[in-house]
């Protein structure tokens, strides 16, 4: 190497020496955000200035402060893997890094955070009513495409049926519609069926939230379970070796510090939350296969019982 193309070195505090409001552990009343945290990238540090601020401002005022959940945006997946896990190379919030992606959409953001965002101040009531108002449309257009239906030999299930590859032979909801593949919002507009009231983005929001209904649910239902399953024991002799879809990383940590419930494994650093999930289904997996042997065991016992009262009316 001649010449390096571009360098650039700076000292960082390890972000887990910070809570998940980002005020520092040992100084209290002081917020680090951006570089100084050990991320890359002006996003980042634009997403953590945004949450140190908040908090700075809530902190002077003695008000509670705040913290975003994984669940609930990249801004608290991006907070919370820098506070828990040990980085070695500077941090780049990519959507991967996300579990919950079906949920943390650029369509619903505002249905996500604008309710925190009323709650702290940080909403007028011009935005808020714009935010109510927007919510009220996209859920009446859901309730609408749900009842409406359209007759089996109209134009528009013809060419659904051309589009999607699957025939129509019974009348369809509006809904049923969008649920098809390579189907979308524009089709309803082009034959009438479309509501003119909504934007581009509403009608966007009602489309996807209809389309993929089934997978956002499934994951909503997952996020709930992990939340109930921080304390589910882990087994002393749990081979993680053995358990090859976990890292590399996180095969050797929790093999090292072999910790006793879900919720630990969770905080130890390099143990990812795809590892917590594998470790999640591993223990399913476990419990199902130990119901079914205990039901064959009461079975085959209840058969040897049986045929001994078999045995005993035979004597008699």
């Amino acid at each position: 190497m001649l010449r390096p193309a571009y360098a650039v070195e700076y000292d960082y505090l390890p972000a887990h020496q910070c809570f998940r409001t980002l005020m520092t552990k040992k100084i209290e009343g002081l917020f680090f955000s951006g570089q100084i945290n050990g991320t890359t990238g002006y996003e980042e540090a634009a997403a953590q200035g945004l949450i140190a601020g908040i908090n700075a401002a809530r902190f002077s005022s003695s008000k509670p402060l705040i913290v975003l959940e994984r669940e609930s945006s990249y801004i608290g997946t991006l907070i919370d893997d820098l506070v828990t896990k040990d980085l070695r190379e500077p941090y780049r919030m990519l959507t991967s890094r996300s579990e919950h992606r079906l949920l943390l959409r650029a369509d619903n953001a505002d249905s996500r955070l604008t309710p925190l965002g009323r709650e702290i101040g940080l909403i007028d009531d011009r935005m808020w009513k714009y935010y109510e108002e927007k919510q009220a449309r996209i859920l009446h257009e859901k309730k609408r495409v749900k009842t409406e239906k359209i007759p089996a030999t109209s134009e528009i299930t013809q060419e659904v049926a051309e589009l999607s590859g699957q025939i129509v032979k019974d009348p369809m909801t509006l809904e049923n519609i969008l649920k098809r593949p390579h189907i979308h919002y524009g089709i309803l507009d082009k034959y009438g069926f479309g509501n003119s009231l909504l934007s581009r983005e509403e009608k966007v929001c009602v489309e996807i939230d209809i389309k993929y209904e089934g997978f956002i649910n499934r994951q909503r239902n997952h996020i709930q379970q992990i939340v109930q399953q921080q304390h589910r024991a882990l087994p002393e002799n749990l081979d993680y070796y053995s358990i090859t879809t976990l890292s590399l990383e996180a095969r050797e940590k929790l093999s090292k510090i072999r910790p006793q419930n879900i919720g630990q494994a969770s905080r130890i650093g390099g143990v990812n939350p795809a590892d917590i999930t594998t470790l999640l289904i591993r223990l399913e997996c476990d419990r199902r296969l130990k119901q079914k042997e205990q039901q064959v065991g009461n079975a085959l016992l209840t058969s040897e019982k049986s045929d001994d009262h078999t045995v005993e009316a035979v004597v008699c």
